[in-house]
């Protein structure tokens, strides 16, 4: 069974540098944890506000793996799950890329994350944006040490099928899978935390609660071919 790194989106995303190679990611582990502030499904004309949704991404590395990174990742959420970023102020691509003021209103979370440069520990700031009235969300990401980074991850927020409502497709950019010439990055740790309301509708609303647990998942790709799909549930109840 082959096993790695991770994410986004949610997702929503990068950091652990190896030396040149084959990427190969055999036996280290991607898992994803769901958390929601509020779990009481209003209906389907009146959803309920989740306050806020936390994502957080975590790959248990092996030191044995040739280095890696992640190239897609596809994050599913329940079908009870209300996405309103319609109704929410948005900002472009440039304006996130650049630290535009234009963004203040359209920040809907923030996050952190973690991983291994060049043998060393780097944190990284996450800021959360809604972007091209509601089907983007935008992830900037930003680290000083030991590598300068500061770049935005596009998150397309699409219609999904079964027991998904909704799924955030999202793709790495290339200097975040290398930062440097033929040296691999991998997320250890990517968590991203959104929520909010604008004129008394909530940025992520609850319609439903359908056999009291809420399903996600998440499908890696990784660069060396290799994928994982964990997945986790959030109990939820009927008002």
């Amino acid at each position: 069974m082959r096993k790695s790194a991770a994410l986004a989106a949610a997702s929503a995303l990068t950091v652990a540098v190896g030396a040149a190679g084959v990427a190969e990611a055999v036996n280290s582990q991607q898992t994803m944890d769901v958390k929601m502030a509020k779990t009481v499904a209003g209906t389907s004309s009146k959803p309920k506000s989740v306050g806020t949704l936390t994502v957080d991404l975590k790959v248990n590395v092996d030191q044995t793996d040739a280095p890696f990174a992640t190239r897609s990742t596809v994050l599913y959420f329940d079908k009870n799950l209300v996405f309103n970023g319609s109704k929410f102020p948005t900002c472009t691509v440039a304006q996130a890329r650049s630290g535009s003021p234009a963004c203040t209103k359209a920040k809907v979370g923030s996050g952190s994350a973690q991983g291994l440069a060049l043998g060393q520990l780097e944190n990284l700031v996450v800021t959360a944006y809604n972007a091209d009235k509601g089907k983007q969300l935008l992830l900037r990401v930003k680290g000083a040490t030991p590598l300068q980074i500061d770049t935005v991850i596009i998150g397309k927020l699409q219609t999904a099928s079964g027991k998904y409502g909704r799924k955030l497709n999202v793709t790495i950019p290339d200097n975040l899978q290398q930062p440097l010439t033929g040296v691999f990055a991998t997320l250890t740790r990517f968590v991203t935390k959104v929520g909010g309301t604008v004129n008394n509708t909530p940025y992520i609303g609850l319609k439903g609660c359908s056999g009291g647990k809420l399903q996600f998942k998440g499908d890696f790709t990784f660069t060396d071919g290799s994928k994982q799909a964990p997945t986790d549930t959030v109990n939820c109840k009927k008002s």
